[in-house]
């Protein structure tokens, strides 16, 4: 029983963390774009001009957001 627990808690904490991300690039790409420019210097500074970058944190909060989706659909699929 724990180990199937554990199991569970991981894809769980998979699809929580795929999805939040996703709605937060998606919501405040700026912000986000901001943060991982602050911390690990992966992503240029977003300006409030820069439509092109909040355009494409957006495109990949989109593309997390799909994954999350598609993993909670092929888990429900091999639970059936």
């Amino acid at each position: 029983m724990s180990r199937l627990l554990g199991v569970v808690l991981f894809y769980v904490a998979m699809v929580l963390a795929c999805s939040g991300v996703g709605l937060f690039m998606l919501i405040a790409p700026a912000r986000f774009g901001n943060l991982v420019h602050e911390s690990l210097l992966l992503y240029p500074e977003v300006n409030p001009g820069d439509w092109g970058k909040k355009l494409v944190l957006r495109l990949l909060g989109t593309g997390f957001l799909a994954f999350g989706i598609r993993l909670v659909i092929q888990i429900a699929h091999q639970a059936n």
